[in-house]
């Protein structure tokens, strides 16, 4: 997981880092467009999605989870693109708000932060040069994301809820009965106000495999106001990220994961 905690067989299963701009005029042409300058070679497969809700981080201002449910009603032009490369491990994602690019574990290795950056930035290039080909407003981001999704299944490490705290030992919670399950979620501030690592925890179900994991996903998010400074807030991201997972699991399974 970068340079700052390397392991030979991390449990990482997708990582993806991406950026939120101002709303674009985004028509159902300019996705085609943009998947024919990319070059459909590289990405020959092209999916819709639901398009993403704008999500902030502000300094001093905290934000609560709603209850329940919210629906949105969008036109056509309001989807998400997800343009898929030929080994399926790449997938790179684009609506009218955010470019988001993505590696999931499928046969090959997790290629490094160090690797996927460079990609990003590429990709992040491309998509500026559409948008000025295409005379549309020039990008204004917002906030930047980098997430990373471990997934930790059982008969590895683990085998029954009382082996959950040898791999994460603040799980040592005084029960009066045996642990059964587990979910949680915290907010950590990140420093000089750059924004927050979300941090969420739970006990689960691979959704493809059915097998049952322990999920582990971390989010870290924050304000960005130029192209130029994105740079340097996904390595804070990804920083904060790394040095999270580092201190939330334990000796037993970095040695598991092959920590160097």
């Amino acid at each position: 997981m970068g340079r700052y905690v390397s392991y030979d067989r991390p449990p990482v299963v997708e990582a993806l880092m991406g950026v939120q701009f101002d709303r674009l005029p985004i028509t159902l042409a300019h996705y085609g467009w943009f998947w024919k300058q990319l070059g459909p070679q590289q990405w020959p497969k092209a999916l819709t999605a639901p398009h993403l809700d704008d999500a902030f981080e502000r300094p001093g201002e905290r934000t609560w989870a709603a209850l329940g449910v919210r629906f949105e009603e969008v036109d056509a032009p309001h989807l998400r693109m997800q343009f898929v490369s030929a080994d399926d491990e790449r997938m790179l994602q684009f609506q009218d708000s955010r470019l988001i690019y993505n590696w999931r574990k499928r046969e090959g290795a997790y290629p490094s932060f160090d690797q996927l950056r460079p990609e990003f930035d590429a990709n992040l290039a491309s998509f500026s040069r559409f948008l000025h080909e295409a005379e549309l407003p020039q990008l204004a981001p917002n906030q930047w994301e980098v997430t990373y999704v471990n997934f930790l299944p059982r008969g590895e490490l683990w085998d029954s809820p009382r082996d959950w705290p040898t791999i994460f030992p603040t799980l040592s919670l005084p029960l009066s009965g045996e642990l059964d399950t587990f979910s949680g979620a915290w907010s950590v501030l990140l420093g000089d106000e750059r924004g927050r690592l979300h941090v969420d925890l739970r006990h689960s179900q691979a959704r493809e495999t059915r097998q049952e994991i322990i999920k582990l996903q971390l989010t870290a998010r924050g304000p960005v106001t130029s192209v130029d400074a994105l740079s340097d807030a996904l390595e804070v991201g990804h920083r904060a990220i790394v040095t999270t997972f580092d201190a939330m699991t334990s000796k037993r399974a970095h040695e598991h994961w092959g920590k160097r």
